[in-house]
């Protein structure tokens, strides 16, 4: 799936089609992911608390080599299967929401909206105590277009 998509992806994104297509066991997932960073194929970035990864070249020709030898009817399902939830992986991608502890005791919550690998928006705003960190990047996650959109109008006025 890696090599299918221009975006990170999310182990839980890889996962769903991986491991509920038993294809691989969880453990096994977990460790083939662990192997692709340790040998350089792959890279990982964290992200409100989620790993994000993203092929590097060399994992992108592995990939590629390995593709080839899988049976023609396993690809077609990996092709289709990208098809059809790319827009919605790519969303998760493309918005990015982070939090961290600042030295007033504070937290410090980055929101991102993220367009052909350049932020579009980069926000950052503080808040009082974790609890609303969380409800912050989860309302970023559902309102970040809207948000956007309203912060360009007012600058544009």
């Amino acid at each position: 799936m890696l090599g299918r998509v221009d975006f990170d992806l999310t182990a839980t994104q890889i996962g769903e089609f991986m491991v509920f297509r038993d294809y691989l066991n969880y453990f096994s997932f977990q460790q083939l992911l662990y192997d692709m960073e340790q040998d350089g194929l792959v890279t990982t970035r964290q992200d409100n608390h989620q790993t994000y990864y993203h092929v590097e070249d060399s994992g992108r020709a592995a990939l590629e080599y390995f593709a080839g030898s899988l049976q023609p009817d396993i690809r077609a399902e990996i092709d289709e299967y990208v098809r059809s939830r790319q827009w919605e992986m790519s969303q998760t991608a493309s918005t990015r929401t982070d939090y961290t502890l600042n030295a007033n005791g504070e937290y410090a919550v980055r929101l991102q909206e993220i367009e052909n690998g350049l932020p579009l928006i980069d926000l950052t705003v503080t808040v009082p105590d974790e609890k609303t960190a969380q409800a912050v990047c989860g309302r970023w996650k559902e309102r970040s277009s809207d948000i956007y959109g309203y912060i360009m109008g007012q600058l544009l006025q």
